[in-house]
This record gives C-alpha cells, sequence and structure tokens, in this order.
C-alpha cells in the first residue's frame, strides 16, 4: 500500500529527503503502471494502431500528444472501474492495486479526480474537449450507473469509449486537426466492431462477472451460441473490411489467418484459462482490423 495518498506524499517525502521522494514517485508510477497493466494489449495497442491508420502523426510530438490522451483517459476510466469492481478483482484478479493492498480506495479516488482533471485540462489545451466529456459520461454510466452489468449494453458502451480515443488520438496525431469525414467513418465503423465482437473478452472471466451479478453474453449463452455468435460476426466483419479498406494480398492473408485461429480457439476450447489465450488472438485480429483502415482507397471529402 501507498505509505501517503497521493495528496499528500510529495510534501511529506520532501521532509523525509530526496530520496524518499524519489522512491514514493517511482512507487505510485509503479501502481498508475499496475492499473493500466491489463489494457496494454486489449486497448493501448488497438488505439494506437487505429489513430496511425487515421492519421499518420505530422512528427514526434504529435505522436506523444495522442500516447498522453489515451493514457490520461484511459487510466481515469481503470481507475474508477477497479474502485466500484472490487468483489470482481477479489474474485478474478486479485493481483490489481486496490485488491492487493498496494494502495487505498480513498487514495484511488483522489488518483482518479487528479487523472479526470489533468485529461479535461489537457484536452481543453489541445481542442478536443468534446471526446473527453463523452468519456466521463461513459466512465459514469458503466460504473455508476451499472451498465456494464447489462449483456446487451457492455459492449456498446465500451464501443463509445474506444471511440473517443481513437478521435483525441487521431486530431492530436493530425497536429490538432479534425479528423477528415473519411476518419470518421473509420472510427464509425471500428466503434461498431466492437459493439458486435467485444463479448470476447467476457469469456475469460466468467467466475468474476459472476461474483458480481453482472450479466454478460457468455453468461447468457453459456454453450456455443455466444461463440458461435462470435465468430460469426468476426467472419463478417473481416470480409466487409477487405471489401471496405481494400487492404493488398499480404495483409488479407495475415487477417484471414488471425480471424481463423481467433475462431478455432474460440469454439475448440471452452474453459477460462483457454479463453484467456483466445482472447490474446482475438486483440491481435482486433488490432488488425483498426489498422486496416490505412489502406482505404478512397477519401471522402
Amino acid at each position: 500500500m501507498l505509505s501517503h495518498p497521493p495528496s499528500s506524499f510529495p510534501l511529506a517525502c520532501a521532509l523525509r529527503g530526496p530520496r524518499a521522494l524519489l522512491s514514493s514517485a517511482a512507487d505510485l508510477a509503479h501502481t498508475i503502471f499496475l492499473f493500466n497493466k491489463s489494457d496494454i494489449v486489449s486497448t493501448v495497442l488497438p488505439s494506437m494502431m487505429a489513430g496511425m491508420a487515421l492519421v499518420v502523426p505530422t512528427d514526434l510530438a504529435s505522436f506523444v500528444n495522442g500516447f498522453l490522451f489515451l493514457e490520461l483517459h484511459l487510466i481515469a476510466f481503470e481507475i474508477k472501474n477497479q474502485t466500484v469492481g472490487l468483489e470482481e478483482d477479489r474474485a478474478g484478479k486479485p493481483d490489481r492495486p486496490i485488491v492487493s493492498g498496494r494502495i487505498s480506495p480513498d487514495a484511488a479516488h483522489i488518483l482518479y479526480l487528479t487523472f479526470i482533471a489533468a485529461s479535461l485540462a489537457f484536452s481543453a489545451a489541445h481542442g478536443v474537449l468534446a471526446p473527453s466529456f463523452i468519456h466521463l459520461i461513459a466512465i459514469y454510466g458503466y460504473n455508476e450507473c451499472g451498465l456494464s452489468t447489462v449483456w446487451y449494453l457492455k459492449s456498446l458502451i465500451c464501443a463509445v469509449g474506444y471511440a473517443t480515443y481513437f478521435w483525441g488520438i487521431g486530431v492530436l496525431f493530425g497536429g490538432d486537426i479534425p479528423l477528415s469525414t473519411s476518419a470518421a467513418l473509420a472510427i464509425l465503423v471500428e466503434a461498431a466492431i466492437f459493439t458486435t465482437t467485444g463479448h470476447a473478452q467476457d469469456f475469460r472471466d466468467r467466475d468474476g462477472d459472476a461474483a458480481v451479478g453482472r450479466t454478460t453474453v457468455a453468461m447468457m449463452f453459456p454453450g456455443m451460441g455466444g461463440r458461435l455468435a462470435l465468430v460469426a460476426m468476426i467472419l463478417a466483419w473481416t470480409a466487409g473490411l477487405v471489401y471496405l479498406w481494400s487492404p493488398p494480398a499480404g495483409y488479407d492473408l495475415i487477417f484471414c489467418g488471425l480471424a481463423t485461429t481467433t475462431s478455432v480457439k474460440f469454439i475448440r476450447d471452452h474453459s477460462q484459462e483457454a479463453d484467456k489465450n483466445s482472447y490474446w488472438w482475438y486483440n491481435m485480429w482486433f488490432i488488425t482490423c483498426h489498422f486496416s483502415a490505412i489502406f482505404r482507397l478512397v477519401t471522402f471529402a
């Protein structure tokens, strides 16, 4: 557990000396990383790849700004999500910062407010307050309003979150220039992909969802039904994106290979441990979905 909450640790550590200040700063940075750790493959990589497909960064500063936009918003979401999901984390993710005792719920709440303030200030400075406000509403709906417990709304609200990430990253990658019509279309497509396939994440966490009374597709359709629906959407989106964005043949081969591998894995083994591995493959396919937009041949005015 952090020896001091974020609001007081700088002053306390300053009294103890520079070495203690550096140690506590490193401890806080590690805690923040642990909040973000589980999202590196599922959210950070897909979002950054989507941003680069929408708008190639104009320079290193633009790339860093896009990354900061993503992390400020994503970590805020994760802190709030883990604060209200303690029972779920105790059941399936005991290494997370709050349930492991690394940081107290009160200190986590202060950290959450800090990230919210920082994300809004950063967005205001770059002219992207709209996606930030939408993201804030999505956080509230997902956590406080319990939308994450409704199986037919969970993926939809997550898709809204993804869309705000792509929107903000795309604008910042382009040097704070508003997105083109084609980029906006790509974001809508990408949000629709997650709305219809995002339940891939639920098969690996059935015990945690059951612990908090959450209903998911994996729980509503515990047999082959939910898995076959997922496979159908993965294959349909793969074919649709190949048609829509016209990637080169080599990319098509990789894309179809990932779609096939992901589908087979979800159908072949239904254990939660296997579903964790299947979800990793889903994320590789998901990343490829986003990046395929870079091959679009028509730019809409």
